[in-house]
């Protein structure tokens, strides 16, 4: 019984649905069910029965339209400023990058990507084109074969390599008073930072974290990877935001991944060049 009841309210709701306006909290019959039955009834309609309109509604639903993409093509509009602005104000920062030649730029291969991993390949090059600092590091660990794969670096060539601690000294006075670039800074960071843990835990230093972070603080680090892919505008709608580029260019050695962001920027400043020229 309760099913039949709920059949038959379904059909009544059904047929006044067809009968009426379908304008916001309009109830204008527009149909009888005479009309109604005779669309329904003809063979050649492959659409069946739509509602009919009253004029007032018909009139507000078309202007509501209008109305919509007007602002649908204002926000369009709006974001391609805003995007054409962002490249702008992206290029710039690259060229003033390139035009200072005391600029550096940091790179490291490592055994890893874990958070304890250790650096076997450390470099620091200026956008003046001079080597700061090229040399493999002996990380105190052997190196998987998987990075070995990927940086070409194995046990034998870090074997009686400095070690970190060893090229500590170097790296800070090259660093100094210089706005450094690393391409993905959150990861060699991170790398650095544990090294100058272990550096300051092997010293005997209270806090050795305390101090790995001290070191990191006085650094003018800046990353290149998030606005390189900002400017290269692969939108990502899973992330929200524009997809990482990795970094063309290098063999995964630190000295010519260094090199490559050189080119990367160089790259990104002759392009506002030729599209404003």
């Amino acid at each position: 019984m309760l099913r039949q009841l709920q059949k038959q309210f379904e059909a009544e709701r059904l047929a006044v649905w067809r009968r009426t306006c379908p304008g916001r909290d309009c109830n204008v019959v527009t149909a009888t069910d005479d009309e109604i039955a005779a669309v329904r009834a003809d063979s050649t309609n492959r659409v069946g029965w739509v509602p009919r309109w009253c004029p007032p509604c018909a009139e507000r639903d078309a202007r509501e339209r209008t109305e919509q993409q007007r602002a649908r093509e204002e926000s369009q509009r709006q974001a391609e400023e805003h995007r054409r602005r962002r490249v702008t104000e992206l290029v710039d920062w690259a060229q003033t990058l390139v035009d200072d030649p005391t600029v550096a730029i940091l790179d490291s291969e490592t055994t890893g990507l874990e958070e304890d991993a250790r650096i076997v390949d450390l470099a620091v090059y200026s956008m003046g084109g001079d080597v700061l600092l090229d040399t493999l590091i002996d990380p105190g660990v052997p190196i998987p074969a998987e990075s070995t794969d990927i940086h070409g670096i194995t046990n034998q060539m870090t074997t009686g390599a400095p070690s970190f601690t060893d090229v500590l000294p170097r790296l800070t006075e090259v660093l100094e008073g210089r706005r450094c670039l690393i391409y993905n800074k959150s990861f060699d960071v991170g790398r650095l930072r544990h090294e100058l843990t272990v550096h300051h835990q092997q010293a005997g230093v209270s806090d050795p974290a305390a101090a790995a972070a001290a070191w990191i603080s006085r650094q003018n680090f800046e990353d290149v990877m998030l606005p390189y892919s900002e400017w290269f505008g692969d939108w990502s709608d899973f992330w929200g935001n524009y997809a990482w580029q990795p970094l063309y260019g290098g063999d995964h050695r630190a000295l010519s991944d260094c090199r490559a962001v050189v080119g990367l920027l160089k790259g990104m400043a002759r392009r506002v060049h030729a599209e404003t020229a």
